[in-house]
């Protein structure tokens, strides 16, 4: 909006009086208008406003309004310029005054210094007196341009959208006669301080609030009320509005203090923010587990569990370089996890992990002999306790897992409905119950397929910490983490592999043994191959095939492969198999005669019968006659006693064990020992088993290895619907 001048040009008046420029001439000539030479380029002549009529002033004076609406919708500059050199520093000397006021401070002085520089526009045309009732009129009836209406609202210092509070004329004096005295500051509303003081019986209110239990603030209050009433406190207790208007004044932070403790108290404190723009893929891998939050049949015993999720990720580029799937947390499945990642990403220089048992284990770090160290990766592991320090592994584990878990019907993810879970529950343990399967739980291989797509889509979907780029289509985005880790690719960037031949044996667990006449002892067995023989008493590395007990891989200590041992490598028969079976038929021969001279001794003349195919070891004699050595004499009164050849069968069979429902039960020393064995034995419950085992499975014991029993088949049927009812 420009100012008002003493004069304007006829152009300058066709856009103001509404008319033609041939009507403005004709115009000035009927009322006699005044002229004079228009200074500097150009030439002509402009018109002196002074020497019009009244009512040619009040038109143009109405334009001006008119024009000035128009100028603002324009974002044009509203104020008229305070210094002709340089107007920028004039209004940057008189605003630095307001920059200890409020936002609200400053937007009302600003509203009322726009009215006054109105009314100095004006004033012109029609005087200061004319100018400020115009405003007032215009304001009463609507007929101000919108952005003056604004400054009305605003400079009146009135909250909300009700209030119907117009402009005054005594109003807008006032206000000129301050802006006169002292400039912008003068324009400003004295706003009431806020009242910070603490009041006498804060601490005790906090002592009831402050708490881990949480209590409301009601009561809080309602027991402040209490000490007062006891006589703890003397005086008279706040009421419930004034404790809520002083807590509202004291920062969250501090209201929080013991109500919240450790990692919840830390996530309302300041914090540092690690950058990773100076890294490049593979300086460090990240890693994190998780309990999947959907059950899972196992692919062992069809038994619903929940897997146990691995992810790396390079810091980077935010990229997936490696996961695993396992039935629990255990350096098995953390070590996969990283096999995939060095096979997949390269070989990092780092590996940050937090301190679990998965992480924190010898297959891993153990000097020499752990994994870490053979590939020579350096074991940086978060502060125990504080996972904000590994917040972007933290983050990344629920992005994958949570998607994948919402997919299927067997989801236990907090969002899940509590009737719809308790629903498929039923209907899945009932079919366990039949031994029929149902499409409601997802097979294992659908559940490592989810998890592979998953991965997948992550690592293609634009990551809002990585660097910007423009698309095909000439968008601009965030780069997705394989785009980042292609972008160093084309920069010269290579990742360190993993050597083509070594991409097994560098993976494999090991332990350190002592070579002992070309053999190492390793779980239970003896390995031996002859390229050890030059290495007696020498410490190696034996690596290990978790799933293969039948040969071990022996490196030596500084990482040199010496050879495979295989398991009784040099393990020959004591005695030749063929020599064996001559001693034990002349054994059996040796036998028969002794048990022949025997029978003949017994019984002159008997003969033996040799063993029947279906009885290996039954021997039949056949006598004539069986005497006693001493024959008693027959009573008068008896007949004689026939003469029959008995016979008489001799089991010579060997010593056997005694079948398993013979066998005596072992004594047990502990709860879960008698349990295992009870449930892999169910054949031999006694009366007193049962009653036992429903009391034990109450028992926290049980609890604690419960998913281990359901991985191995013998957990108590109907457990956790026994454990929902009860709680």
């Amino acid at each position: 909006m420009e100012p008002v001048k003493e004069g304007y040009t006829t152009l300058e008046l066709v856009p103001l009086l509404g008319i033609q420029d041939r009507a403005v001439q004709l115009r000035a000539k009927r009322e006699r208008w005044e002229s004079r030479q228009r200074e500097g380029r150009g030439g002509g002549n402009v018109w002196i406003i002074s020497s019009m009529p009244k009512s040619t002033r009040k038109a143009l004076l109405d334009g001006m309004l008119r024009t000035a609406a128009q100028e603002a919708e324009k974002n044009l500059p509203a104020l008229p310029p305070l210094d002709a050199a340089d107007p920028r520093r004039a209004i940057a000397a008189r605003m630095s005054p307001l920059k200890h006021c409020s936002n609200r401070q400053r937007e009302i002085a600003m509203a009322r210094l726009a009215l006054i520089r109105e009314v100095e526009r004006l004033a012109v045309l029609t005087g200061v007196d004319a100018a400020i009732m115009k405003l007032v009129q215009d304001a009463a009836d609507g007929t101000l341009p919108a952005h003056l209406m604004r400054a009305v609202r605003d400079a009146n210092d009135r909250f909300g959208s009700g209030d119907k509070r117009g402009l005054s004329r005594r109003r807008l004096y006032a206000w000129r006669t301050l802006y006169i005295k002292g400039g912008e500051d003068a324009l400003v509303p004295k706003h009431k301080a806020k009242d910070m003081t603490v009041p006498p019986w804060a601490d005790a209110f906090l002592a009831f609030f402050r708490l881990p239990q949480k209590p409301s603030l009601t009561q809080a209050h309602r027991d402040l009320c209490r000490a007062y009433a006891d006589g703890a406190l003397t005086g008279t207790p706040p009421s419930i509005h004034a404790v809520k208007r002083w807590a509202a004044k004291v920062a969250l932070p501090e209201l929080e203090r013991g109500r919240r403790t450790g990692n919840a108290l830390l996530k309302l404190q300041p914090h540092k923010r690690r950058s990773t723009k100076d890294m490049l893929p593979g300086d460090c891998y990240t890693a994190d587990g998780t309990t999947f939050d959907a059950e899972i049949r196992n692919p062992h015993n069809g038994q619903p569990f929940k897997p146990e999720v691995t992810i790396v990720l390079d810091m980077a580029t935010r990229r997936c370089v490696g996961i695993s799937l396992n039935y629990a947390e255990n350096a098995q499945g953390v070590l996969d996890a990283l096999r995939m990642a060095c096979l997949f990403g390269g070989i990092p220089a780092m590996f940050y992990s937090d301190n679990g048992p998965g992480y924190d284990n010898l297959l891993l770090t153990a000097p020499g002999t752990g994994m870490l160290a053979r590939l020579g990766i350096e074991r940086a592991a978060s502060i125990p306790g504080r996972p904000q320090g590994k917040g972007l592994m933290e983050r990344a584990v629920p992005t994958f897992c949570d998607p994948v878990a919402k997919r299927f019907a067997t989801c236990t993810h907090r969002d899940m409905d509590a009737d719809a879970a308790k629903k498929v529950y039923k209907i899945t343990r009932e079919a366990l119950k039949r031994g029929a399967r149902t499409a409601l739980m997802p097979t294992w291989d659908e559940f490592k397929t989810a998890m592979l797509e998953r991965v997948a889509e992550y690592n293609a979907t634009p990551h809002r910490a990585l660097p910007m780029t423009t698309d095909a289509s000439g968008k601009r985005r965030h780069m997705s983490p394989d785009e980042a880790w292609q972008h160093f690719l084309s920069t010269g960037w290579e990742p360190v592999r993993v050597p083509a031949d070594c991409s097994n044996d560098f993976f494999m667990p090991a332990e350190r043994r002592i070579v002992r006449n070309g053999e190492v002892r390793f779980g239970g067995g003896i390995y031996y191959a002859d390229d050890l023989a030059p290495h007696h008493g020498d410490a190696v590395m034996v690596r290990y095939d978790v799933w293969d007990a039948s040969r071990v891989y022996v490196w030596t200590m500084d990482g040199h492969k010496i050879c495979d041992a295989v398991l009784d490598g040099n393990s020959i028969p004591y005695f030749q198999q063929t020599r064996i079976e001559a001693a034990r038929a002349q054994r059996e021969a040796a036998q028969l005669k002794r048990l022949e001279a025997k029978a003949g001794r017994i019984a002159p003349g008997a003969t033996l019968v040799l063993p029947e195919a279906g009885h290996p070891h039954v021997i039949t004699l056949v006598a004539d006659s069986l005497a006693p050595r001493e024959p008693l004499p027959a009573r008068a009164d008896e007949p004689a006693a026939p003469n029959i050849a008995p016979s008489i069968t001799l089991d010579v069979a060997p010593l056997r064990a005694p079948a398993p429902e013979q066998q005596p039960r072992p004594c047990f020393a502990h709860g879960h020992e008698r349990y295992e064995w009870l449930m892999r034995h169910k054949d031999r419950w006694l009366d007193k088993d049962e009653p036992w085992l429903c009391r034990y499975v109450e028992t926290f014991e049980y609890a604690d290895s419960h998913d281990r029993y359901v991985h191995e088949g013998i957990a108590w049927p109907g457990w956790k619907a026994l454990a929902h009812t009860e709680n």
